[in-house]
């Protein structure tokens, strides 16, 4: 039981991180990636424990401030891997994962890759992989931010 609330607190923090996430894109993901609403998808391993979110949220400018800053109080550490795709930790929560800031026809969108723990500080291999294959299935080229 506890550890089913545990999962229901991790999904509600994520999606209330998502507030402003789009009701529905047009955005190819992942196989095996389950839309849950609001552009926010889980991937769940056998046992129906989520291993990874993707949340595609509609860019604003504070949230894409609140994703590139650096909070030492809040413990969350974010690194530029460059052509504005970057690697993050929040130890606060206990996840890491990789985002990229995108734009499409327009519109600019954040595509956030995350995972609960955060034992090897150095691999982002698995959300990275993941942001990649989003891109290829979506034709999008990581550009300057526009």
């Amino acid at each position: 039981m506890f550890k089913k609330i545990v999962v229901f607190l991790f999904l509600s923090l994520i999606m209330i991180s998502a507030v402003s996430a789009i009701e529905s894109t047009d955005f190819q993901v992942p196989a095996n990636f389950k839309d849950v609403g609001d552009g926010v998808y889980v991937l769940y391993d056998s046992s129906k424990e989520p291993l990874q979110i993707l949340s595609v949220v509609e860019h604003t400018e504070h949230d894409a401030d609140d994703y590139i800053t650096n909070d030492t109080e809040n413990k969350y550490t974010v690194f530029e891997v460059g052509n504005n795709t970057y690697n993050f930790i929040d130890e606060s929560i206990g996840e890491k994962g990789t985002f990229e800031l995108i734009e499409v026809d327009g519109v600019k969108f954040i595509i956030d890759f995350a995972k609960r723990g955060i034992d090897d500080k150095n691999d982002f291999s698995e959300t990275f992989n993941n942001l990649m294959e989003f891109n290829k299935l979506n034709n999008v080229n990581s550009t300057e931010w526009v």
